[in-house]
């Protein structure tokens, strides 16, 4: 197993830019990742899956991890490790890896990983929150972000995203109200995580200053990890950072206009974990977020009018579910450990 040196773990709600933060970061030479997000590294193991914890949430705690479950934990990213190239670390190699993590749901188990990593580093990533609830409900509509399909008590069918603690009182909610939620959960338990947590061990960065300075915010990032500012990474700052993998449409300034009513409806919701954002990025020396709602003259949306009835078909459709082509006793997709006819194509 390789060991490992101040793992540096992103934090932030989903949507927050947390991907680009990522794949900027790791274009350094002397940073490894497993290549992406932890979600099946984590939950196949079956006491730490979701579905084992009857669909609580995504929240894991120190308490969650045992020393054997550490050695188990800490065996699995080594041996997923890699360089941006692709290559894994010499095997016989002794020295320390600078690894790179980033996944969402890592927002509610900051504790969790500060005990598989005691001596780990956090970058907690912030984005203006009127774009970051706009994006989420972007994410959501997009079809393309599912967690848990059928998810057991959820009315809607479909859950995107990471799952908070309470996501059962969401139930007859708005789309915005279920995306400030998401995004309310997520800050809150980063923040009351890193309180627990040596100040020198942890930082702040907005989205905003990544994309309007990356030169000088990755830099500055390099500097808080200990890792070199080398050319790779100051060729790839020299120029406009190319967009995520998971970008879903080109970004546009004010591009959150777009759900500014249903915003605005949520706003005064977002009040106290704004206040607290900006008091951590005051205190840090970074600019803070506008609090007071601004009004723009938009147009409320307009019902579009209903299309005429076709025909009904003779035979209904059927509903393609997501976990297609899945034979009914393997290893369910979702990572719960379980057979597939046992667990997500029971629930189909």
């Amino acid at each position: 197993m390789h060991p490992f040196d101040r793992p540096i773990i992103i934090l932030s709600a989903p949507r927050s830019g947390s991907t680009l933060l990522f794949e900027v970061l790791s274009k350094s030479q002397s940073i490894f990742t497993i290549g992406g997000e932890s979600h099946a590294l984590i939950e196949t193991i079956p006491k730490l899956n979701v579905a084992y914890r009857q669909f609580s949430s995504n929240a894991l705690t120190e308490q969650d991890i045992d020393a054997d479950l550490r050695q188990q934990l800490l065996h699995r990213f080594s041996d997923a490790l890699q360089d941006n190239q692709g290559h894994k670390p010499e095997k016989n190699s002794d020295a320390s890896i600078r690894f790179l993590e980033k996944t969402p749901k890592n927002s509610l188990r900051v504790d969790f990983f500060n005990a598989l990593f005691p001596d780990a580093l956090f970058i907690y990533l912030v984005r203006e929150p009127k774009e970051n609830i706009s994006s989420i409900m972007q994410a959501w509509r997009a079809n393309k972000f599912v967690t848990y399909p059928n998810l057991p008590g959820w009315d809607k069918h479909n859950w995107s995203l990471l799952l908070p603690e309470k996501w059962q009182q969401l139930n007859q909610q708005p789309l915005q109200a279920i995306a400030a939620f998401q995004w309310q959960a997520a800050n809150e338990a980063i923040m009351d995580s890193l309180q627990k947590i040596d100040s020198n061990r942890w930082c702040m960065v907005s989205y905003d200053q990544l994309i309007a300075n990356p030169a000088k915010t990755v830099k500055q990032l390099c500097q808080f990890t200990g890792t070199d500012f080398d050319p790779a990474l100051a060729q790839l700052c020299s120029k406009p950072l190319a967009h995520s993998r998971y970008t879903i449409s080109t970004p546009k300034p004010n591009k959150w206009l777009e759900n500014y009513h249903d915003i605005a409806k949520i706003w005064p919701s977002t009040s106290t974990t704004l206040n607290k954002i900006n008091h951590h990025l005051h205190e840090r020396g970074h600019p803070i977020y506008d609090t007071q709602w601004q009004q723009h003259d938009i147009a409320e949306p307009t019902v579009p009018l209903a299309k005429p009835q076709a025909a009904p078909l003779t035979k209904p459709l059927t509903k393609v579910p997501i976990y297609n082509n899945v034979a009914r006793n393997s290893p369910c997709p979702c990572g719960s450990g379980k057979r597939f006819k046992q667990c997500h194509g029971a629930l189909s």
